[in-house]
């Protein structure tokens, strides 16, 4: 069912979201994010950016509207019986001083160790992304960009949702209701308190137009898929995660243990392959790559004194 189902994914799912389907790209998402981020310097009207918070994502979807989603799409009707019935037939128990007692059934929700889940989690937020299409085509909601084809109203990624539109007070409310609504059909609550909107500097009345919207105002930069989504350069202390990131998989393995090879391959591996998602998406400082060379310079070595330079250790292999 999984093969079948990622086999469709391309021509259901719009180019809005880029998680779990073949052929799209994380890195390409996060980009797309930061550069219409950017244009909140240039001059041109307001511009505001919504980053919303979904409440225990997976946990909460609504089976029925699932399946009527899926219909809808145009799925066979003994397909959709068949994903009920792998959604709706788990049961649970719970340990009561160390001894399983009794089994229930879930009413809703989705499991989130299931391979099929990630594929009909996509479908959920479909729906979320026809309603935002209705509401630009109408007029009630006006993006960034009116005259770019196609129209980036919002961009999603599983749960992470951000919105870009221009915050007229009108549309804001549009936006809460959209958000209402959506919330109630699929069962994918608004954690309000955790939502941010972001506005661009020119933007007047802010407090009022995040009052439009229910959800509290926020200062760029924001983590956006692990990365700073900011207006400007990035700074050194926005990356103080990346350098945290280095520190605590360094601490975590044993380099005792490891031969010389072994060391570099995780390095390699995991320390440079975040450096490297980072770098697609933003320009990092100087000072974050240095300290970021020096604490994988450290794990190599075990501490102790550095036989060549880390220059010289980046090399190519073609090269010795």
């Amino acid at each position: 069912m999984c093969r079948r189902m990622e086999g469709i994914m391309q021509g259901l799912v719009s180019q809005n979201q880029a998680a779990f389907i073949k052929g799209r790209s994380i890195a390409e998402h996060s980009l797309l994010a930061h550069e219409m981020v950017r244009e909140f310097s240039k001059p041109g009207g307001m511009k505001a950016c919504v980053k919303f918070d979904l409440r225990k994502a997976y946990d909460t979807v609504n089976r029925d509207f699932l399946c009527h989603l899926m219909l809808a799409m145009g799925f066979d009707e003994r397909w959709v019986a068949r994903v009920r019935e792998c959604i709706c037939s788990p049961t649970f128990s719970v340990l009561i001083q160390g001894t399983p007692h009794g089994y229930f059934s879930s009413n809703r929700g989705l499991r989130q160790d299931d391979p099929l889940s990630p594929y009909l989690f996509t479908l959920v937020m479909e729906y979320f992304t026809c309603m935002m299409d209705i509401a630009v085509h109408s007029g009630r909601i006006v993006p960034l960009f009116r005259l770019v084809s196609p129209v980036v109203s919002h961009l999603i990624y599983a749960d992470d949702l951000l919105v870009l539109l221009q915050p007229s007070i009108r549309g804001m409310r549009a936006l809460s209701d959209i958000m209402e609504e959506f919330g109630r059909l699929s069962g994918l609550q608004l954690n309000r308190k955790k939502s941010r909107v972001y506005f661009s500097f020119r933007c007047t009345l802010q407090e009022e137009r995040a009052f439009a919207l229910g959800v509290d105002r926020g200062e760029l930069p924001v983590k956006y898929l692990g990365v700073p989504l900011t207006v400007n350069y990035v700074r050194e202390q926005d990356c103080h995660s990346l350098v945290d990131f280095a520190q605590r998989r360094m601490e975590g393995w044993q380099a005792a243990g490891l031969s010389f090879g072994g060391r570099i391959e995780l390095v390699r591996s995991v320390i440079a392959g975040i450096t490297m998602f980072w770098l697609q998406s933003i320009q990092i400082p100087t000072a974050t790559i240095r300290k970021v060379e020096a604490i994988c310079a450290n794990f190599i070595w075990r501490g102790g004194i550095h036989a060549i330079s880390w220059d010289q250790l980046c090399r190519p292999r073609e090269e010795g």
